[in-house]
């Protein structure tokens, strides 16, 4: 089966190399590079989600597993790190709102436990500042995160070794054929690859490529004052003080980087920024950021090494786009926020399903619920 993959940050990495592991022909293009996408620039943070939604709660607990299964396959540099992830608050009300979620996911037997200041700095994470830490923690042992730059790069070189055709700086402008039956795509240059299935994880430009076959996935537009489109991650320069996971102080959070560096978001500060920011904005805003850090760990020579602004391809109802095209045959459509936290599992969903076989766990997220079409399977 030929089967072209638009999008190669860490979604269309992965369902490339699990299609070609199943024994697809598989060509992967996208028109950047993906070093330079969101997903080697995500807070990576890789977790189960309890929101109210069982399916996603689902889904987001078997991505945790995907990727256990899938760093066991790549080699490399590792990129999974499962070291736990750390929460405290500063106000009562933020600490009995703490207190509930930790019972949450208790109740769905995800591991959670309450631990000590003196806990924390003995077994968890000794450097952070004792004086600014409150006297008890919620610690989740089993949440990880992940090196996006170093997961894309592990996953294209597996790619070629499986021979995979990846063409970077090929973008995909439309499709051959029409629906129901789409037979490939075509490039900005005129240049058409035909294919049994498109598969398309385009991120932000899924909207648009959609829209060619009449078709819609509706994305949350940066400004929209229920979803936080917009994130400012902030890397630092080299540093002395250490985390070992992730940590999530009131005003700041913090994992780490490689070679010594730690990022950092806020997401307060996400609500301030403007997709038409200029650069001394988001310099300000990386600045700020920076400044927070002295709240959790000694930030004695820390600076901004880079500040990267991405837009979130967040799903105007906040839940993941994953299934046929309405009213095609062969355009498979996969769009979401924690883009990273999902991709493993995400691979493993849409290959079998572009193979032919279903699988239950995206019924809750298909595609028609923007636009009903007898067509869609």
């Amino acid at each position: 089966m030929k089967v072209v993959v638009v999008g190669a940050g860490a979604i269309g990495a992965c369902v490339a190399y699990r299609l070609a592991r199943e024994g697809a022909e598989v060509t992967l293009l996208d028109g950047a590079n993906p070093a330079e996408s969101l997903s080697a620039h995500s807070f990576g943070w890789v977790n189960a989600v309890v929101d109210g939604s069982a399916p996603y709660y689902d889904l987001t607990h078997a991505g945790l597993t995907a990727h256990g299964r899938l760093a066991g396959e790549l080699p490399g540099e590792p990129w999974f790190f499962r070291h736990g992830n750390l929460h405290w608050a500063d106000t009562d009300t933020d600490g009995e709102r703490l207190l509930a979620t930790a019972e949450a996911y208790r109740a769905k037997g995800y591991p959670v436990t309450r631990p000590t200041r003196a806990q924390v700095l003995r077994d968890l994470e000794p450097e952070l500042l004792p004086e600014r830490m409150p006297a008890e923690f919620v610690h989740y042992p089993s949440d990880a995160h992940v090196d996006g730059g170093r997961l894309i790069s592990a996953l294209l070189t597996a790619c070629r070794g499986l021979g995979v055709r990846v063409r970077l700086g090929a973008e995909v402008t439309g499709f051959l054929g029409a629906p129901p039956g789409i037979r490939g795509v075509v490039l900005a240059s005129g240049e058409a690859h035909r294919a049994d299935a498109v598969v398309c994880c385009a991120g932000r430009g899924t909207t648009r490529l959609v829209a060619e076959v009449g078709s819609a996935v509706p994305l949350a537009e940066p400004g929209d004052p229920e979803r936080a489109t917009l994130g400012l991650l902030v890397r630092t320069n080299p540093v002395r003080a250490r985390v070992r996971g992730v940590v999530h102080a009131p005003r700041i959070s913090v994992r780490p980087h490689s070679g010594g560096r730690l990022l950092l978001h806020c997401h307060d500060i996400d609500h301030t920024l403007r997709r038409d920011d200029r650069p001394e904005r988001t310099n300000e805003a990386a600045a700020e950021v920076l400044s927070r850090l002295a709240e959790v760990l000694p930030a004695a020579g820390a600076r901004v090494e880079s500040a990267f602004v991405g837009i979130r391809p967040m799903p105007r109802d906040g839940m993941s786009v994953l299934g046929w095209v309405p009213g095609t045959e062969s355009l498979y459509v996969v769009v979401t926020h924690s883009g990273v936290t999902l991709a493993a599992v995400l691979g493993e969903i849409v290959a079998r399903e572009v193979l032919g076989t279903p699988d239950d766990r995206a019924s809750t997220f298909r595609p028609n619920r923007f636009a009903p079409n007898p067509l869609t399977r």
